[in-house]
């Protein structure tokens, strides 16, 4: 009961610090450098060796400045700064700064899921389905914690990204796919048979815990948040196998 209460109260705190705070940029800061936004070309997605490594380096640069500054100190100038490079070659991939931050967030979650992809592979095939599922949440925790910039760039997303637009899209790039379909096809196999609707809140439902044990600081609410998203797992996963 106590940790149900402690768990409603840090919802609470959240979804307060996940509100956008308004400052002085926005998501088009910095167009005066350029032509009108409305005129602005679609971003384009890079294919060439130079261009690929150049949009790489564009986001290295925003999970430093997110690390060293928080994600409200991202802008295209700053990042053109940090990389040398033209604003206006910025917008050439990334809309406006949201699109740019969002893009960061997901180059980590991409990460956090490779390694989650790689611990499930090594994962014996007759383990106990709740147990799996227990050990591919730790890795899962663990690898996001191991990335700096997750957490801030975690925050950053949930002020451009409610998660009600979570319920009508993948909760995040990679993790309902490339993570949570091949463990259930594993260790669950009448998931299968699930419809598109419940997978896909089962993957908010585990998404929005996790996102809110990440932006937790404290130790002991961690420790009882991470309790409370175990328990929730071993229910979800004990359900769609019967």
């Amino acid at each position: 009961m106590v940790a149900r209460i402690a768990l409603s109260l840090a919802s609470r705190r959240f979804a307060q610090t996940m509100r956008p705070h308004w400052t002085a940029v926005n998501k088009d800061e910095n167009v005066s450098l350029m032509d009108n936004p409305t005129t602005r070309s679609k971003p384009v997605e890079p294919r060439q060796r130079r261009a690929l490594r150049t949009r790489t380096a564009l986001l290295e640069a925003v999970e430093s400045v997110v690390v060293s500054d928080g994600h409200g100190a991202v802008t295209t100038t700053r990042i053109a700064a940090e990389t040398s490079v033209a604003v206006g070659t910025i917008y050439r991939y990334f809309a406006d700064r949201d699109a740019l931050l969002l893009a960061a967030y997901e180059a980590t979650v991409a990460r956090i899921v490779a390694r989650c992809l790689a611990t499930l592979d090594t994962l014996p095939a007759d383990l106990p389905a709740v147990h799996a599922a227990r050990t591919l949440l730790s890795h899962y925790l663990e690898a996001a914690d191991s990335i700096p910039s997750h957490s801030g760039l975690l925050a950053a997303m949930r002020s451009i990204r409610p998660i009600e637009a979570d319920q009508q899209t993948d909760a995040h790039t990679g993790i309902t796919g490339n993570l949570l379909v091949p463990f259930l096809a594993r260790y669950a196999p009448g998931s299968q048979s699930l419809e598109p609707a419940r997978l896909r809140f089962l993957s908010v439902m585990v998404s929005t815990m996790v996102d809110l044990y990440l932006v937790t600081s404290d130790g002991d609410a961690r420790a009882r948040l991470r309790e409370e998203i175990e328990a929730h797992v071993a229910l979800m996963v004990e359900r769609i196998g019967r």
